[in-house]
């Protein structure tokens, strides 16, 4: 054939007109195939940014919030430095319908992504990013925590018991198949909700709503509160404290108790040391008291006579008492005998909260504004109610977090 026949040949046209449109359909498929590697990037991204604007909204009462945002972050996979990765946690908001608003917390989270086909183009990796933002204020939902995660009977009501929390939640954290546990047919548990992890046994029955089972495990939310450290800790004489006392760390003397008898508390924390008796009148002065049991037992005596009152600001503002982790010895209150008022938060996350009843409360006897954040929980009362805390005191640690964009 000739030159000229040759190139007036059209054979293999359609060949060449194939492949280069199959390398431009692969080029649109890989194409694709990197946008949505990047788009299932984002959406993981977002759970990060959630996680670290919730985190960080928690910590907006401690001052802590860009600790806990960053770390949140971390443990959804986004850490500073590594990958590209970039955690802002901004109090107020920088952007966005919240912005400038105090009470919500930004997290912007973004990290560089790897790419395939786009390589072709020099575009070896992407940065992606996503933003969330969290609120923090409005009283908890929850007013009684249960925190164990495994034991039987972790909250366990028996007797004639009267449990009242009307307006707020109990959360059972325990995934035991017998987690709530109500023993006797002559109680009853009336509250906002009823929250199990695991399983309900018993008379259950008596509980109004019905307990809700199969719920996600909570977290302790006063977790990232911080214990004071005993320093220059006394034994007062005799081991009993009396009269007019002054905040500070007191130790009882050693295989013994230490005794607070006929006592008005001056304001402040109160960092005791060993095994609590509360006897006679104890009652917090102006300013709020909040007494920490650092490593022994709390127990009350008969006809004891209470008013304690948390402080409403501070580092432990609506803390009343608490045993912090890792104290794991009973806290007693025997409401039978004793009468006045708890006003603030008990918070003993590893030890159990023992309230019993020696033949039935007296008029006019222990009252309870207060929110319960305990390890496990035994009731043995005639009567008791709960008015929440957080429901009623502004300012309260003890708030709701949520999302808010």
């Amino acid at each position: 054939m000739s030159f000229l026949g040759r190139l007036k040949d059209e054979s293999g046209q359609a060949t060449i007109m194939i492949l280069l449109s199959m390398t431009a359909l692969l080029g649109f498929v890989g194409f694709a195939a990197d946008v949505g590697t990047l788009f299932y990037a984002k959406r993981n991204l977002q759970i990060a940014a959630d996680a670290a604007a919730i985190a960080g909204a928690a910590e907006l009462n401690y001052g802590d919030m860009t600790t806990a945002g960053d770390a949140a972050a971390a443990q959804n996979g986004v850490v500073i430095g590594a990958n590209g990765g970039a955690v802002y946690i901004n109090n107020p908001p920088t952007e966005g319908e919240y912005v400038g608003l105090p009470a919500y917390v930004e997290a912007i989270v973004s990290q560089k992504e790897p790419t395939f086909f786009m390589r072709i183009f020099g575009i070896s990796s992407q940065t992606v990013a996503a933003r969330a933002v969290a609120y923090n204020g409005g009283s908890s939902n929850g007013c009684v925590y249960v925190l164990n995660g495994t034991a039987p009977d972790a909250m366990d009501l028996q007797g004639s018991f009267d449990v009242s929390a009307p307006k707020c939640g109990v959360i059972v954290n325990s995934n035991s198949t017998t987690a709530l546990q109500f023993t006797g047919g002559g109680g009853t548990l009336t509250a906002g909700s009823v929250g199990v992890v695991g399983g309900d046994g018993g008379q259950t029955g008596d509980s109004t709503p019905a307990p809700v089972t199969g719920i996600a495990q909570q977290s302790d939310p006063l977790g990232s509160l911080v214990a004071p450290t005993p320093t220059g800790c006394i034994t007062p004489p005799g081991g009993t404290m009396t009269g007019t006392l002054t905040a500070g760390c007191y130790m009882a003397p050693t295989g013994g108790t230490l005794t607070i008898n006929n006592a008005t508390l001056g304001a402040g924390t109160y960092v005791l040391e060993g095994n609590i008796s509360l006897t006679g009148s104890v009652t917090s002065g102006s300013g709020g008291t909040t007494l920490d049991i650092v490593n022994g037992a709390l127990t009350e005596g008969t006809g004891t006579v209470l008013d304690l009152v948390a402080p409403t600001s501070g580092a432990y503002n609506g803390i009343a008492i608490m045993e912090p982790a890792p104290n794991a010895n009973l806290m007693l209150f025997d409401f039978g005998s004793s009468s006045g008022l708890i006003d603030g938060i008990i918070y003993a996350p590893d030890a159990e909260l023992e309230l019993h009843d020696s033949g039935g409360d007296k008029s006019g006897g222990l009252q309870l504004i207060t929110d319960l954040i305990v390890n496990t929980l035994y009731d043995q009362t005639a009567t008791l109610n709960i008015t929440s805390y957080s429901q009623t005191t502004p300012g309260s640690p003890l708030t709701r977090v949520a999302l808010a964009e």
